[in-house]
């Protein structure tokens, strides 16, 4: 009896000071987000790159009513469809008035929030699953999430206030993955109901959420279970199901402003989305492993109706080269395999096979889920290095991760700087289009520029870029006017 007593004794005290090893851990990962981003709390809004119709807008001012609020939800607008979003922009302004500090912070609030569920959703993960063994979840955990926290490419969902999208997305989206591992762990209806219930509110952040089944069906997979097994197929299928809807939701959207699947606008043919939907893939996978020379727009090297740029055809190449030459390897390391086809997964509907209304080839927002799946490998391999190899390894370990970290965190912190103001951002636009073989090609950034106009852009004219920056010092003298008025 006294042997009892001294073994819960000794459990207790052991999982108290895991606890406390665990809080310890998260507070220092929400004290590298604040140090890494402390410069959004001085940014302006970017009044002539989207803010000025995403943020200001008349569901933003339209207050706390029933037509309001029925507006949010059953209207699309500008070819957008994100409620939950639009609620953040009408609280954040009912309360502040057009004040760029409590918009900013409202932002990084939710990728700290992020980060600590990377660090929750990581953790039960290794705990459940029955594929990818561990001693050290809670290590993986922390090395997981301190990569997603200071990574560059989630610098423009922090940044951007009109990427907030992501963010709201994001949280939720996150929320429904602890939520499902839950379901999976014990088995309660509650666990599912809060999961679809948080796959909705995803959606109502970003379209993006719409892969969410595919990932449970992933998280299935691993934590043993069989595809032949009905509860797989009936859990899942009602999320399918959703996610059919929500993606003509989105696509009639966009059809409504005019782009997207089901309206008439012109878009590349099947192989040609193929071919970027390769390249798209390669360039995301290696900025999530290896960010440099990143930027908030990287144009498609060739418009619609043009042959393709004769190196874009080395990528398919490329992909298939490495599938045969690794895909064994891959299928037998679960930790690559499950990384792999989690980044996969949260990029399908950013890889231009279904046409959608987009500007960029690639865009770093569109990362931010799917780099999770990087950070994990990373912190995965980390580890168990770390704890397999010898002492003089363990310390060259040690050294190139923590370089890695601090480079990543410097790059963040340099990176949200450009995002100060319309002007800072698109110094490096004028770089990029400078440096186009078609940039004198009048005819064509015509129509390009076009395309953007309609949303309050202006890109490829300088003249514009200059004068607008005295409109935009009277549109924000204007709002601030109002704000106080109000």
């Amino acid at each position: 009896m006294i042997t009892l007593k001294k073994t819960l004794v000794y459990n207790t005290e052991l999982n108290e000071r895991r606890i406390l090893i665990k809080s310890l851990l998260q507070l220092f990962v929400v004290i590298i987000v604040l140090i890494v981003y402390f410069p959004v709390f001085g940014h302006d809004f970017l009044y002539f790159w989207d803010d000025q119709w995403v943020v200001m807008n008349r569901y933003t001012e339209g207050g706390f009513n029933i037509y309001n609020l029925w507006a949010i939800f059953t209207e699309y607008y500008h070819g957008q469809y994100a409620p939950l979003n639009e609620m953040l922009y009408l609280i954040l302004y009912s309360l502040f008035g057009y004040d760029p500090f409590y918009f900013h912070l409202a932002s990084l609030l939710l990728h700290v929030s992020s980060v600590l569920l990377v660090f929750a959703c990581v953790e039960r993960f290794l705990l459940v699953n029955t594929k990818i063994q561990t001693a050290y979840p809670l290590l993986i955990a922390f090395f997981t999430a301190l990569l997603f926290a200071v990574h560059p490419f989630n610098v423009e969902s922090v940044a951007w206030m009109s990427a907030s999208k992501i963010l709201v997305y994001a949280f939720y989206y996150l929320l429904a993955m602890y939520s499902f591992l839950l379901y999976i762990h014990h088995k309660k209806i509650k666990y599912y109901i809060f999961t679809v219930l948080l796959f909705v509110c995803s959606f109502f952040g970003k379209e993006q959420a719409v892969t969410f089944p595919v990932f449970m069906l992933l998280i299935y997979w691993f934590t043993g279970y069989s595809f032949k097994d009905r509860r797989v197929w009936l859990t899942t299928a009602p999320l399918l199901i959703l996610s059919v809807v929500f993606g003509v939701v989105t696509m009639l959207s966009q059809a409504e402003a005019g782009g997207g699947a089901l309206s008439g606008e012109a878009s590349y043919p099947l192989w040609q989305r193929l071919v970027y939907a390769c390249y798209s893939f390669v360039e995301y996978l290696f900025k999530c492993i290896f960010p440099f020379k990143l930027s908030y727009l990287y144009p498609f090297p060739s418009v619609v109706g043009d042959a393709l740029p004769s190196w874009l055809l080395v990528y398919p190449g490329l992909l298939t080269i490495a599938l045969i030459a690794f895909g064994k390897y891959i299928w037998k390391n679960s930790v690559l395999l499950f990384s792999l086809i989690f980044f996969l997964i949260h990029l399908a509907v950013a890889l231009h096979l279904i046409p959608l209304s987009r500007f960029a080839v690639v865009a770093d927002r569109y990362a931010y889920i799917s780099s999770i799946g990087v950070c994990f490998a990373l912190s995965y391999g980390v580890v168990h290095l770390f704890k397999t190899c010898g002492k003089k390894m363990r310390i060259i370990v040690s050294i190139l991760f923590g370089c890695y970290v601090l480079y990543l965190g410097v790059y963040s912190n340099l990176r949200s700087r450009v995002w100060y103001n319309t002007d800072t951002l698109k110094r490096e636009l004028r770089i990029i289009l400078k440096e186009r073989e078609d940039y004198q090609d009048r005819n064509r950034w015509k129509d390009y520029n076009m395309q953007y106009q309609e949303k309050g852009k202006d890109i490829g004219n300088r003249e514009n870029i200059e004068n607008k920056e005295i409109e935009n010092k009277e549109i924000k003298n204007t709002k601030i006017e109002n704000t106080k008025n109000n």
